[in-house]
């Protein structure tokens, strides 16, 4: 379920109505059966709904506890029996189309409701011995935490908690955001935004809400002009003693552990696992859905398109053990001098 502080939940909605929405059929006699939230198939639970789109998750789906999954005709014969298929050409289409139903103000920094009035809610708790720098908007529900300091023209959007002795410079935005103790963020930092997540539909390119958090853990550092997306449906998780460095792109639902060091213009794609104490030199490339093993270090402008093991040095493109990647180097440099060689003493 997507946390209530930032999230406003416009179920329940029932089957029929999902079948209007989104053009999916379903089984006779279950119109009338409700549907309160989205959830992904393994943290799906009664009265959620899913979507299954491929044979690669029919592990998730033979374990799921949703009540209604998405999915593709030739795959409804594999739903579990308590799940009620609704059956569409497009699941993922379907399931976005579902959430931004539900969720229809995903994106904001204040309850839809209730438009802000002053530029500190009155239902924000500042903590002893925090400043509050001029210039600063600070929405419903926000928790600044003892010793806390906030620079002038910083956005703190609804429900977000922000712990003791951290330190959030101007211009940061921070939204759909836990944030720990004694964290230094540079200014123009944006924490929380939307991630980039996308379903193709007939008539484009259908956004999918991003219903998910950033949870940052105590003593992270975080340089200037950073993105760090929320998670779409699962949490952005940055470890604590982690390091980043101005002008990083961390995407959505992405995993980094303890200790971690960031290095300038590293752009991170989604659903990374990045582990303790890895390194990442100035302007890595790292693909989607790719580990990251503990205390790994990737050379700069490497680009992992595959998961690496822990513990060892890695460089160029794609990433590879450093001293595979010297040798081909070296190997593709001899062969040019010798093309070149070649060439001006006229042998072929």
């Amino acid at each position: 379920m997507a946390d209530p502080r930032f999230y406003d939940n416009a179920g329940p909605i029932s089957i029929a109505r999902i079948g209007q929405l989104t053009g999916a059929t379903f089984a006779a006699g279950s119109a009338d059966a409700l549907v309160h939230d989205v959830a992904p198939l393994d943290r799906a639970t009664a009265g959620q709904a899913s979507y299954c789109d491929s044979p690669r998750f029919s592990g998730a789906l033979k374990l799921t506890q949703a009540s209604a999954v998405f999915m593709t005709e030739p795959m409804a014969t594999k739903a579990p029996a308590h799940a009620l298929v609704l059956v569409c050409a497009r699941p993922a289409l379907a399931f976005a189309q579902l959430a931004a139903h539900l969720y229809p103000d995903a994106g904001g920094l204040w309850p839809a409701a209730q438009p802000p009035v002053l530029p500190i809610a009155a239902t924000a708790r500042i903590g002893e011995g925090a400043i509050v720098a001029p210039g600063t908007f600070i929405g419903e529900g926000v928790e600044i935490g003892d010793a806390a300091v906030i620079g002038p023209g910083a956005v703190i959007g609804r429900g977000v908690q922000v712990g003791r002795g951290t330190r959030i410079g101007p211009h940061v935005s921070i939204s759909h955001a836990l944030i720990g103790d004694n964290c230094i963020i540079h200014p123009g930092t944006r924490i929380g935004q939307d991630g980039f997540g996308f379903v193709n539909g007939p008539q484009g390119h259908f956004k999918i809400p991003q219903l998910g958090r950033v949870i940052m853990q105590d003593n992270v550092e975080i340089g200037a002009n950073v993105a760090i997306d929320r998670g779409a449906l699962a949490d952005t998780v940055i470890g604590e003693g982690t390091k980043i460095d101005n002008l990083v792109q961390i995407g959505h639902n992405n995993q980094l552990g303890r200790n971690c060091i960031v290095v300038s213009q590293v752009g991170i794609s989604g659903s990374c696992d990045i582990e303790d104490f890895a390194v990442l030199g100035g302007q890595v490339g790292v693909a989607d859905h790719v580990r990251i093993g503990a205390r790994a270090f990737v050379a700069a402008r490497g680009g992992v398109t595959r998961s690496l093991e822990g513990g060892k040095v890695y460089g160029g493109f794609p990433a590879k053990p450093v001293e595979q990647w010297r040798r081909e180097v070296g190997a593709l440099s001899r062969l040019g001098k010798a093309t070149k060689t070649k060439t001006e003493t006229g042998n072929d």
